[in-house]
């Protein structure tokens, strides 16, 4: 008799384990009510079926997630029985990437993006959920009507291929897969897949100042680290130390045996620091701390690209040094994005971040003095819990948890000097050119995202560059190659932010490419040997046709002019497999492998050497493959394409 474990691949140990599932006796309409769907770390019960709140904490992979189904606050209540039904289903049998089940992060967004709205539009229509499923004329109803984005109308056709993979039995829904519904969705995906645009780059003018900022407030810290932990260490020490007037009167405290709130930031030289930041009391201290840990996060996240969830999942030994002398260090956290469930993964970053982890690690190590704790075990980012009073603790995961980041909670930067330009704006639409940037107003100050360092990231270091793009790949932990080209879309447009050191071998490239390009272009296109073909290539040929001296003296003459045109990018050129190129805007046919775009690309210059080669060596690979496959006729098209341009284009 087989049998299905709810979140199998999310609980720590067999004792926050819910309950099983016996498929040989599964039936949706008879599900206990007591059935266990959740249980904390020590195995107390914290959901079972009945209930109308199902807290799934114990199983997010990251804080971040909120981690709650609420049914009596989101759903009707006439519909709630219906929604339970679908979300224990999609929990027991949906499965993600790599056959894992789905996570809680996944479930939030179907009951969100679904089951809510889905609700909504059942009372309206004085109706129940399964009817609208079962009802092709309300379901089309609810897709022109209630899909108003694009994360509701993908949850919508993930549910009904959900429904559709499982037998009408299993759900006790009468659900017929319709060709018209699909054929919707689809259209409706398009639409709106249309109007979504990426992430935007933060500026790299904005970028480099806001780092430049916070890495001053990090020296701020770092010089008043020692007596900062020691006023942090009294702090959680003593309710009654650094407080204030109001306090001591209320609690009738003895004022000889309490150092008041100016008496120790004396005591303790902070006097500078608290006044810079406007600290005046105990409340703002603890706001202090969140803000020094929220400046840190934004650092990390602008040296390593790391994900919200990845960075909270870092642990206080999440750093690990290279003995090397790169200059380079590693951030140890997990990532969810290669299996579905939490993997370890590491991150290759500055050495300059050891400072970041000193800082976080120093207000870490009080807390686990205080609280009789492993600090290796506690979360680098510790929640606000570590500032009640210790006799108010009810159990030491409170300390434990991981604090969750508002977007206020950092150190308070200088916007006049963060506010968008119209040189911000124009260097953001030559990267994104096809986005309409609408949500961005000159002078308003630029609202940081975690994402936004991600693709600031991708597109700077590609840009610079001094990184592969499998190197980024591993970087950005994303799963296919292909994510990481889209992370990296205009790439080629943006400025540099990064210097390239010039004991560097990427710099002696960068300096001397333009000189050897435009050495390979004299060489190989002016004075080639051989007859040259394609668009920019007759037009070569037809102005040295019969040995022009002439056309030629005047490009060794100015030789100086055309090496400032390659520098400036007005002329690029790079060898192909059918010659050469001296388009200088991005190509789109190298993605895709498209070799017989270069015989009416208008850059193009053909030899017919090498085209001759390139059919040679087409026919070579053609002979190894299976006639019968697809990749056969695939490669036997463009090799009778190829031919068939050559025959056009290449007469002699």
């Amino acid at each position: 008799m087989g049998a299905i474990q709810l979140f199998e691949n999310y609980y720590e140990s067999s004792l926050s384990a819910p309950d099983s599932i016996l498929i040989d006796t599964f039936d949706i309409n008879e599900i206990r009510q007591d059935f266990i769907i959740s249980r904390d770390k020590d195995g107390k019960v914290l959901s079972s079926y009945k209930d109308n709140v199902w807290n799934l904490r114990t199983y997010v992979s990251n804080p971040s997630q909120h981690g709650i189904i609420d049914f009596e606050n989101r759903i009707e209540s006439s519909n709630i029985s219906d929604v339970k039904k679908l979300m224990f289903l999609l929990i027991v049998f949906g499965s993600g990437r790599n056959g894992s089940q789905y996570s809680v992060e996944t479930l939030g967004h179907y009951f969100n993006d679904v089951m809510v709205p889905l609700s909504k539009f059942a009372l309206e229509n004085k109706t129940t959920i399964t009817k609208i499923i079962e009802n092709n004329i309300l379901l089309n109803s609810y897709i022109n009507n209630k899909c108003s984005n694009l994360g509701k109308v993908q949850c919508l056709s993930s549910t009904l291929v959900f429904l559709d993979n499982l037998s009408n039995r299993s759900t006790q829904i009468n659900f017929q897969r319709n060709k018209n519904i699909f054929e919707l969705l689809k259209s409706k995906i398009n639409d709106f897949s249309a109007e979504h645009h990426q992430t935007s780059i933060i500026p790299s003018r904005i970028l480099a100042e806001s780092i430049r900022q916070r890495w001053i407030q990090i020296e701020e810290i770092e010089t008043n680290l020692t007596n900062l932990i020691k006023f942090l260490d009294m702090y959680i020490e003593s309710e009654r130390f650094a407080s204030g007037e109001t306090m001591i009167n209320k609690y009738k405290w003895d004022c000889n045996k309490t150092l008041q709130w100016k008496e120790a930031i004396n005591f303790y030289q902070l006097n500078n620091l608290f006044k810079k930041y406007s600290l005046k009391n105990r409340i703002n201290f603890k706001g202090f701390i969140t803000k020094i840990q929220g400046t840190c996060k934004h650092l990390l996240h602008a040296y390593t690209g790391m994900r919200n969830g990845e960075m909270l999942n870092t642990q206080s030994n999440c750093l690990e040094s290279v003995s090397t002398n790169s200059g380079i260090c590693r951030i140890i956290s997990t990532t969810s994005k290669f299996t579905g469930t939490n993997q370890n993964a590491k991150w290759i970053t500055s050495k300059e971040v050891e400072r970041i982890i000193f800082i976080l690690k120093s207000i870490n190590q009080v807390i686990a003095k205080h609280y009789n704790l492993n600090l290796n075990d506690l979360p680098l980012f510790l929640s606000g819990n570590i500032f009640v009073e210790k006799r108010k603790i009810r159990a030491n995961e409170n300390i434990r948890a991981k604090r969750k980041f508002d977007k206020k909670d950092e150190l308070p930067l200088d916007y006049s000097l963060l506010r968008l330009t119209i040189e911000d704006i124009q260097e953001i639409e030559e990267i994104d050119f096809n986005k309409n940037i609408r949500d961005l107003e000159i002078e308003l100050p630029w609202e940081f995202k975690t994402h936004q360092y991600r693709r600031s990231l991708a597109i700077y270091s590609i840009q610079s560059g001094l990184v592969s793009l499998g190197a980024l790949q591993i970087q950005m932990k994303h799963l296919f190659r292909e994510m990481t080209l889209y992370y990296g879309n205009g790439a080629s447009y943006a400025r540099k932010l990064f210097d390239i050191p010039k004991d560097h071998i990427a710099y002696e490239l960068d300096t001397l490419k333009p000189e050897l390009d435009t050495l390979a272009y004299i060489k190989n296109v002016i004075f080639s040997d051989e007859k040259l073909f394609g668009v920019h290539g007759n037009f070569v040929e037809n102005n040295t046709k019969q040995n022009n001296h002439e056309f030629k003296t005047y490009f060794l003459e100015n030789r100086d002019k055309t090496l400032k045109q390659f520098k400036n990018g007005e002329i690029a050129y790079k060898e192909t497999a059918l010659g050469g190129c001296i388009a200088t805007e991005a190509c789109d046919s190298r993605l895709i492998r498209s070799i017989t775009a270069c015989f009416d690309c208008h850059g193009g210059v053909l030899k017919k050497s090498k085209v001759d080669n390139v059919i040679q060596k087409q026919k070579e690979f053609i002979s190894f493959l299976d006639p019968s496959s697809i990749e056969y006729r695939t490669e036997v098209e463009d090799l009778n394409k190829l031919e068939e341009l050559k025959s056009k284009l290449i007469k002699e």
